[in-house]
């Protein structure tokens, strides 16, 4: 895989979640459950798949109220406690846990998400759906701002309007309480990491209903990759209010800055001029001394919420977002081959770069929603429009062709410093992109109760997106839109027992050129899902078995390299996925929480050709917490995927293991540790490109934290 320039891979990053780490200089690269209020105090009393498991409101799937139980679709939530307990500080680190989904760390800047086969392109904070215009979630983003992360798997057309069949991530903020507690935590771990962790949560009136809830955490460190040094820091402030008993305030700011020296731009050469695959040292990187990504992005929200009648209320919410980035990179590329006579290694080439997006954009958002009587009984209705309006421009700073940073590289880059290249005579800074996007959403669903048994949930989304702008001079120009409808039906078999089944149609619009430097359009297919959900008296242990199909048509797959602008043309390729996932979690015995789960899917072109090899076909998930005395816990957590391929290169099947030990000093101060990768197996992050290079050995993480 070349460098690429791709625009939604800097708008994902920079207009979708906020604070997100991603990469500038590639191509490739609410509506609530209830009313604002109600959503904070689901957030209280909600305990997730991956906790002790109680009543938990899966907003994210549905807009509607519905419990696990009830909502026609799988989803897994990871909880604010596994968060702390398995020191998961990024985004990264934590969805490597959720049954199905898969982290591809390409570049030391940037990872891509996937489920059932395909690219998790859609996101939401607190319900609040983030159009995928501006791409999928890449980066390292830090963790310390979410009180939990809920993944509903498989198409999700009534929210996100998209319906992409992959999966939806649905981050809820730390909001407050309408209680007192402050805590700070202080962590040192391997390869000199520091981190430090701040939670304030304070009532503003003595009956707690106007509170703030600020946190934040400042992270420094090197790494096991030679040369690479980063730091972030990452703050958040929420502040909700009750104005009158029927009217509800929220609003909040976010932030995260990170700085990373000796980044890895593409990666590590796979194979040899004979077809043979090369495998180097772990610590083993192709930058250059001089490279650097910095990244800043922010964003702002406003909600009220208005209980306008009994059972029924209104919601207006406006989020402000802002991202840009700063890089000088260097990309390594070719085939290495070796002399025959003298044995030295040659055949990779420089490619350097500097790039500086601006990305900017509103999202307007509105939500009505509450309950009706029908067949003598309460039925759940909500109804809602967004209107999304995005900027991006994108800013190159040329080197001339006659610079020695073009030139060939002598050896491997294992063998290499990080001073083979000189930093090269980079030009000004001119605009290579300029594009603006524009969105409309609306969006409806109820769920029906027609008997005591039998529910049936109706939606649909209409999408209509507009795009103006040019991309190294090729027009960005596409109208499309589309309406995604949404069919689930859900019946009490047994008491404690249901089965469902969920169609959703699939329509996710691409920012990504054809290989005739025109717009691909959106891809466009079905979704289908059927499953078995259960729990135990009381909701102690949860199980859930799906059967899922999806089939999409011109779905972006990389085709051509355009060496003169640097992107990568892509062709339309159809793509069909069908396999099972099963999940357990929630308490064994009053001691002893598990969280476990496994996928196994087939995919290819729906003629028996394989696509996108670089999946795990099977993949499972276990983590085990136990409290074998009252101060003390125990923890391990085992992540085990298939062998993948990308061509002729192969990572074999392997197994991570984490282990972890709390430990409880008194009410104010505990004490955390975690190894991970324990048996400090060697193995490549991703085969999502034609290179790669390999995951942290093995580390220890250790930390204090103090409750006042």
């Amino acid at each position: 895989m070349a460098p690429t320039h791709l625009r939604h891979a800097m708008l994902a990053c920079g207009v979708s979640l906020g604070v997100l780490a991603a990469s500038p200089a590639h191509a490739d690269s609410t509506a609530d459950a209830a009313s604002a209020s109600a959503s904070d105090a689901d957030a209280g009393r909600t305990i997730v798949v991956n906790g002790e498991k109680g009543e938990t409101v899966a907003s994210g799937a549905t807009g509607l109220a519905l419990s696990l139980m009830d909502t026609p679709q799988s989803v897994s939530v990871v909880d604010r406690t596994f968060l702390d307990d398995f020191a998961l500080d990024e985004t990264n680190q934590l969805l490597r846990y959720v049954t199905g989904v898969n982290v591809d760390q390409v570049e030391t800047e940037r990872t891509y998400y996937n489920a059932r086969g395909f690219d998790i392109v859609d996101a939401m904070i607190d319900g609040i759906s983030l159009p995928n215009i501006w791409g999928p979630t890449i980066g390292a983003q830090d963790s310390v701002m979410w009180d939990n992360v809920e993944v509903v798997r498989g198409a999700n057309a009534l929210l996100t309007g998209a319906g992409n069949p992959s999966g939806t991530i649905n981050y809820h903020r730390r909001h407050p309480t309408g209680q007192r507690h402050m805590s700070a935590e202080l962590s040192y771990g391997s390869w000199n990491k520091k981190r430090a962790e701040v939670d304030l949560d304070l009532p503003l009136t003595a009956d707690g209903k106007w509170a703030v809830r600020v946190t934040g955490a400042a992270q420094d460190g090197d790494s096991y990759l030679r040369s690479y040094h980063h730091n972030r820091t990452a703050i958040s402030g929420v502040l909700d209010g009750e104005i009158t008993p029927s009217l509800h305030l929220s609003a909040g700011y976010i932030r995260q800055d990170s700085n990373s020296t000796g980044v890895m731009w593409g990666a590590l050469p796979l194979q040899d001029s004979k077809g043979n695959q090369l495998s180097f040292p772990i610590s083993t990187s192709t930058t250059m001394d001089w490279t650097y990504w910095k990244i800043h992005d922010e964003t702002a929200y406003g909600q009220l919420t208005w209980d306008f009648a009994p059972g029924w209320s209104v919601r207006a919410h406006v989020t402000r977002k802002y991202h840009n980035e700063d890089s000088r990179l260097f990309y390594v590329y070719g085939t290495p081959k070796q002399d025959s006579q003298t044995g030295a290694w040659g055949g990779l080439f420089g490619n350097p770069g500097a790039y500086a997006p601006v990305a900017k954009g509103w999202i307007y958002d509105g939500t009505v929603q509450g309950s009706y009587r029908l067949f003598g009984r309460d039925q759940q209705l909500t109804l809602g429009v967004q209107r999304t309006v995005g900027t991006y421009e994108y800013y190159g700073r040329a080197v001339p062709d006659s610079d020695p940073a073009w030139g060939q590289i002598p050896g491997l880059p294992d063998s290499w410093t990080g001073q083979e290249v000189a930093l090269p005579a980079y030009g000004a800074s001119v605009q290579q992109e300029h594009t603006e996007d524009r969105q409309w959403r609306l969006r409806g669903a109820s769920d029906v109760s027609l008997t005591e048994k039998l529910s049936v949930l109706l939606g649909a989304s209409y999408l209509v997106e507009k795009t103006r702008g040019i991309s190294f001079g090729a027009s960005t120009d596409k109208n499309e839109k589309a309406l995604s409808p949404f069919v689930g039906v859900t019946y009490k078999a047994l008491p404690g027992v249901n089965l469902y089944a969920s169609y959703s149609s699939i329509f996710a619009p691409q920012a990504n050129l054809d290989i005739d430097r025109r717009p691909l359009g959106a891809a466009k297919g079905k979704s289908y899902e059927a499953g078995l959900k259960a729990q135990t008296p009381g909701g102690g242990l949860f199980g859930s078995v799906a059967w899922f199909r999806a089939e999409q048509s011109n779905l972006a797959d990389a085709g051509a390299y355009d060496t003169a602008t640097g992107q990568t043309l892509y062709n339309g390729i159809r793509a069909v996925s069908r396999g099972v996932e099963a999940e357990v979690g929630g308490k064994l015995t009053s001691t002893l929480t598990i969280q476990a789960g496994a996928t196994t899917l087939k995919m290819d072109d729906g003629a028996g050709r394989q696509v996108r090899t670089y999946v795990p076909r099977n993949t499972a998930n276990l983590a085990l917490r136990w409290n074998p005395i009252a101060p003390l816990q125990l923890g391990a957590a085992v992540k085990w995927q298939d062998t993948i391929y990308s061509g002729t290169v192969r990572q074999g099947d392997y197994a991570t293991l984490q282990l972890q030990a709390g430990y409880k000093l008194n009410e104010n101060v505990q004490f955390n540790f975690n190894v991970a990768n324990v048996t400090n197996h060697k193995y490549l992050t991703s085969l999502y490109w034609t290179q790669a290079y390999y995951a942290a050995p093995r580390n220890v993480t250790g930390s204090v934290r103090v409750t006042f």
